[in-house]
């Protein structure tokens, strides 16, 4: 067909065909000087049809024809004559959602779609939804086809027609959907014919939309079973078996390996996915899309940049870049800053690093703490007291008298000697000299000070034994070095990229086949959903191993799997030519920036930490040296005081 007419006569002069699906085709189309997309339909349609895209043609207002493909004006294939078809805004540069969730179209589609961008698509999937709702009407057939994003994030909705509307007078149904964007309450029904479509049915799609592109492809009920038996994902949605939640160890469907985990987001977003996919959504309402838009933009806004990697956008309430982790693991999934950018210019890398590296050797440049050798001190003893003294000079002239006594007494009477000497030695006896309470006490204090002095020597001696700054130095000239080291790395991954060349070509040309779009006995698309939720998307991920990972894929569909992958790599052809695109110099110099980044932030940081412990050191040695030469004093002087009381008087 190549002429249409709107009601009024007026004749559309169609374009090249834009698209085609089971029920119509889309053409280019100029309708009075305005360039519009015109869908036809194939078949003629009932007349409920033809009356729900008049009655959607006459409520669409500018916002509606803004944020979506909304009917226009009906189409006739001949006047008079049945509505055959309609036209509606064009929309150019746009692409399906999934290929911007999906990590392998991402890195073609969109690669420079960075964390951020990913939620403020999100954010704008949500917008478009209110939109929806706000005017009364619902979506219905939720899903990845029907939902385009453009390179700036901006969100367009398709298939307008088969929405469920609701006009002052009528209400027109939406009469299909997709299993895995149906809530658990619709799900094994044969059809939805009498099912009054609702927003809360939507806010099921809506975040499982929303999941997909913060969880990078994941379904969030596709798991891994533990109920002993295979799971498929539309059961699993009937039965609230999300696998992401904290309960799922009771719901019997824990994650995939290697996905994202719930905590990952702040603890309101989480809540959000807990409400919308468990029994609490059907009893009591899923978040409704504005919620999804304020926590969003709350989330957009709280992003932090990756010090190492300026592309890794990551949320504020984690201590470090979840995607510099994912990176070091092997699943990196955003493109990097310098994968797109210039090469390496390893001259201003070598000027400020020497800068730095100046600054880290002074900072490990501490002299050693010296030994320790106690000074001569010139001290005097302190005196006894008085109280001491007269004690002592009482107890002499007691002996004193006492002997002059018996001497006496032997003269007089010198046959009794004997009795004078018993008698002289029992009174000497009896006088008690006085208690040498100051001279223990002095020893007391020589203890205490002799103790105070050894421990303080023995912390003096460890600090001069303190190799924190050594090992650090250590690990530092270890980065140092790899940072010197860059410019032959990167000369070896050039060496290497040649070498390797037919492999990545051949890599290269099977990641450009999606599962997606293939057809493969037994796989429909439940089940490339559930291979997408285990990362693999492409021929390029196939193998027998990741393969048998995924719950439900046994030895038939493997083989399928790998038969399809077989027929793709039978179709490659190797480019003639031996250098490396662009593409491939770029990767190899995203790969060393990348390395580059990490080495310099940790020297970076290393070198805080040296100065942090340097600091410390030299407080606690100038502490100690002070304390133990204090400490040295006050025992030289307790020893003279301890001296003086030793002396016989």
């Amino acid at each position: 067909m190549s002429v249409a007419f709107d009601e009024q006569g007026n004749q559309l002069q169609l374009g090249k065909k834009l698209g085609e699906g089971g029920e119509g085709a889309v053409f280019d189309a100029m309708h009075n000087g305005e360039n519009v997309a015109a869908k036809l339909y194939l078949h003629a349609l009932p007349s409920e049809r033809q009356d729900k895209l008049r009655a959607m043609a006459q409520v669409g207002d500018s916002y509606l024809k803004e944020i979506s493909a909304w009917p226009i004006r009906v189409l006739l294939s001949k006047r008079p004559g049945p509505v055959s078809g309609f036209t509606m805004p064009k929309f150019s540069g746009y692409h399906p959602v999934h290929e911007l969730y999906g990590v392998g179209s991402r890195r073609q589609q969109f690669p420079k779609a960075d964390f951020a961008f990913l939620v403020g698509t999100a954010r704008n999937v949500a917008a478009a939804f209110d939109a929806i709702h706000a005017h009364g009407h619902a979506i219905g057939d939720v899903n990845e086809n029907n939902i385009i994003v453009s390179d700036q994030g901006t969100v367009k909705l398709l298939d307008c027609d088969s929405f469920h509307v609701n006009t002052s007078t009528a209400s027109y149904p939406c009469t299909v959907g997709v299993p895995h964007y149906t809530p658990p309450e619709l799900q094994g029904r044969s059809s939805f014919h009498g099912v009054t479509r609702t927003a809360n049915h939507d806010n099921f799609g809506l975040a499982v939309l929303i999941f997909q592109l913060l969880f990078m492809a994941r379904h969030p009920f596709s798991g891994v079973p533990k109920t002993g038996h295979d799971l498929p994902l539309d059961r699993s949605i009937k039965e609230f078996r999300f696998a992401y939640g904290a309960d799922r160890a009771a719901r019997q469907n824990d994650m995939p390996p290697k996905a994202l985990s719930l905590d990952y987001l702040p603890a309101n977003i989480g809540e959000l996915f807990w409400r919308a996919f468990t029994e609490f959504g059907v009893k009591q309402a899923r978040p409704k899309a504005r919620e999804w838009v304020t926590a969003l933009d709350g989330l957009l806004h709280s992003l932090r940049t990756c010090s190492v990697e300026p592309k890794h956008k990551y949320p504020s309430h984690l201590s470090t870049c979840i995607w510099c982790e994912k990176d070091k693991a092997g699943t990196p999934y955003f493109t990097h800053a310098a994968a797109t950018g210039p090469n390496i210019n390893f001259q201003t890398i070598g000027a400020n690093i020497a800068a730095l590296w100046s600054q880290i050797q002074t900072l490990g440049a501490l002299p050693p703490l010296p030994v320790f050798n106690p000074p001569a001190l010139n001290v005097t003893g302190a005196p006894m007291p008085a109280s001491a003294s007269k004690g002592v000079v009482n107890v002499n002239l007691a002996f004193g008298f006492i002997c002059f006594a018996a001497f006496a007494l032997a003269i007089v009477a010198p046959k009794l000697w004997w009795l004078w000497l018993l008698a002289g030695g029992f009174a000497i006896k009896s006088v008690n000299p006085p208690s040498p309470v100051e001279l223990n006490t002095r020893k007391a204090r020589v203890d205490a000070t002799q103790r105070t002095y050894d421990g303080l020597l023995q912390e003096y001696d460890r600090l001069r034994s303190d190799r924190r700054i050594a090992d650090i130095m250590r690990e530092l000239s270890q980065f140092k070095a790899q940072i010197d080291d860059l410019p032959q790395v990167l000369s070896r991954e050039m060496k290497q990229l040649h070498t390797t060349l037919l492999a990545r070509q051949r890599h290269d040309y099977l990641d450009r086949h999606f599962i997606r779009a293939a057809k493969i006995s037994g796989v429909g698309e439940q089940r490339k959903l559930t291979l997408a939720s285990f990362g693999i998307e492409t021929a390029a991920d196939l193998t027998p191993a990741a393969i048998g990972a995924v719950p439900g894929f046994g030895a038939g569909l493997t083989a399928n799997l790998m038969a399809w992958r077989h027929t793709i790599e039978q179709r490659f052809v190797p480019s003639g030519s031996i250098t490396p695109s662009p593409q491939d110099v770029s990767s190899v110099n995203s790969k060393v920036a990348s390395l580059r980044a990490r080495l310099e932030q940790q020297l970076r940081d290393g070198a805080a930490h040296l100065q942090n412990v340097r600091n410390e050191i030299v407080a606690r040695q100038n502490s100690a040296r002070g304390a133990l030469e204090s400490a040295h004093h006050a025992l030289t002087q307790a020893k003279a005081d301890r001296d003086v009381a030793l002396r016989k008087p």
